[in-house]
């Protein structure tokens, strides 16, 4: 359902009182929660209408920013795995093989032959009915990679022998709804297994765990140890929710302002008709390029007028009163350094706000073995840290640099000597590289990470330069930029938007990778928008010393 990219209609929080309607909406789906863990009472809540991909219109809850629920057709609410990942008894789990996962991310439901059966006959598949609810994990984590609804009642499912659908997948790790907000990602908990009893499959329509003993008034706490409480309950949830500060309401609007005053001379500064009055700036330029409805009223400046006379104090243009109370823009600074740093927000905000229509990177689900306490003596020594992921394709080179770095590989025999770390491993056993290799795997933990072009570990480093084309005009070139998994197509438009120049795709010979062309020296404005935008680290950036300084030079 949000494999691929959704269209955001619009974004309201809510109110007090819709809040209360949506927590009772959720005590009546989910009755054996409390209605604390279902939606804390001092979180802000907000409701997204979105668009799919396939045309269905929807609605998510967010609670402090993340996707915590969303809604099928008919109004049932559904949550998301970062609501299970806090909440793990909101709904009953199947479970499927680590191998499924991949298949998973790429649009595939759960087949039957996936599913790990609990015992034999009617009860291995639960008792459960058709289209309920039912999140999906792994039989090596027990945290849900994923969310559907049944395709059959279960006895149904038993008596298919094996075959079909099990899970229709509406929500999988990896997909737009789980990386609908950049700043708040998380990835995958390793959560450890624990054999599952038939207390986990409730009787056809019953609740997937015991139901919680009314609190009656008597037992409830004083006022002072329901604010403790609540202080608690906040702690607890920061580590989930990553919990931001409130922005200020004046600052907020005047960045809306600003943004949307350097986003008009961005786009239209080379083709203003100046003279031009200051309202018809504001009307025709200003407005429309705002990201959000711009209100005056609630910035410090109160009126158009003292916002520009801050402008022209800053240099960004110049303002002359030809008649009491007409004023007119003379010239404007397309040369300013903010001006010619600044990313418009229609790239800036939307695009690294995940809310834009298409991804910033091509992302990928890659294997990893997460280094355990068992294994921490042996990966230290090669530069990793305890609980940190190591690629499956990897781990191999790691050991073999490791074997090297010792000299423990037999020339002749091929054979590994162990030293003392090796033997407290897997003992004195000699053996070769690739037995090795995997008796140290079996030490670890396996998961998976959703990968992108922000991990930039390896890769060639980023190269401007300049060059002269027909016509003795000058170009921007920019080499490996797809070694960083940023997709081109995207990255071209946003050149093209915020440097407001042509910008193409250059294929040389002999080489893997592409180059990008852009005209004129826009050596800063690349370099802005890949350490800003796709959070590109500086020193994997190089030619930044071509970049213009931002100053006209003196005749």
């Amino acid at each position: 359902m949000f494999l691929k990219p959704y269209r955001l209609k619009s974004s309201a929080a809510l109110k007090g009182s819709e809040v209360k309607k949506l927590r009772a909406r959720l005590e009546l789906a989910f009755p054996h929660i409390s209605a604390e863990q279902l939606l804390p009472a001092k979180a802000n809540v907000t409701q997204l209408k979105i668009l799919t991909h396939g045309g269905v219109a929807s609605v998510v809850y967010c609670v402090d920013k993340q996707p915590m629920y969303f809604e099928l057709d008919g109004g049932q609410l559904v949550p998301t795995l970062y609501a299970l990942w806090s909440t793990r008894e909101l709904l009953p789990y199947f479970t499927t093989h680590e191998g499924v996962l991949p298949k998973l991310t790429n649009g595939a439901d759960l087949m039957l032959p996936g599913v790990v059966p609990l015992g034999v006959g009617l009860s291995m598949y639960g008792h459960y009915k058709k289209n309920q609810l039912i999140a999906v994990n792994l039989t090596n984590n027990n945290a849900a990679i994923g969310v559907g609804q049944l395709a059959r009642a279960s006895d149904e499912l038993y008596m298919c022998g094996g075959h079909g659908v099990a899970v229709k997948m509406l929500h999988i790790f990896g997909d737009k709804l789980w990386s609908h907000e950049p700043s708040m990602l998380q990835q995958l908990p390793m959560l450890k297994t624990k054999p599952l009893s038939s207390e986990d499959f409730p009787a056809l329509g019953a609740a997937p765990t015991k139901a919680p003993k009314p609190v009656t008034p008597e037992l409830l706490p004083p006022p002072t140890e329901t604010v403790e409480d609540w202080e608690e309950l906040e702690s607890s949830t920061a580590a989930i929710t990553l919990e931001e500060p409130v922005e200020d309401p004046t600052a907020a609007a005047e960045t809306i302002l600003k943004n949307a005053f350097l986003t008009a001379l961005k786009h239209h500064g080379k083709k203003l008709p100046l003279p031009l009055l200051t309202s018809n700036f504001y009307r025709l330029y200003v407005v429309t390029e705002a990201a959000e409805p711009i209100d005056l009223k609630k910035t410090r400046y109160k009126k158009l007028s003292n916002f520009l006379a801050e402008m022209v104090d800053q240099g960004f243009i110049v303002v002359r009163e030809e008649t009491k109370g007409v004023d007119k823009i003379m010239s404007v600074d397309l040369e300013h350094p903010e001006l010619v740093n600044f990313i418009t927000d229609v790239k800036k905000g939307e695009v690294s706000g995940g809310n834009a229509e298409t991804p910033l990177f091509h992302s990928e689900l890659k294997e990893m073995y997460i280094v355990s306490d068992a294994t921490a003596a042996f990966f230290t020594k090669m530069n990793f840290k305890r609980g940190e992921g190591i690629p499956v394709a990897q781990l191999k080179k790691i050991v073999r640099e490791y074997m090297s770095k010792h000299n423990l590989l037999d020339v002749q025999t091929k054979l590994v000597k162990p030293d003392e770390v090796l033997l407290e491993l897997y003992g004195d056993r000699q053996c070769s590289l690739s037995e090795a290799t995997t008796l140290i795997a079996s030490k670890m933990e396996h998961s998976y990470q959703m990968c992108s072009g922000k991990d930039t570990s390896g890769k060639p480093q980023i190269q401007m330069s300049l060059a002269t084309r027909s016509g003795n005009k000058k170009v921007t070139l920019v080499s490996n930029i797809e070694a960083y998994g940023i997709i081109m197509a995207e990255l071209i438009k946003l050149c093209k938007q915020g440097a407001a120049a042509s910008t193409s795709i250059v294929k040389l010979p002999h080489q893997k990778h592409e180059q990008l062309q852009v005209q004129g020296n826009q050596v800063r404005f690349i370099y802005t928008l890949l350490t800003e935008t796709y959070k590109v680290p500086p020193k994997c950036i190089l030619g930044l010393e071509l970049a213009k300084d931002g100053k006209k030079k003196k005749k």
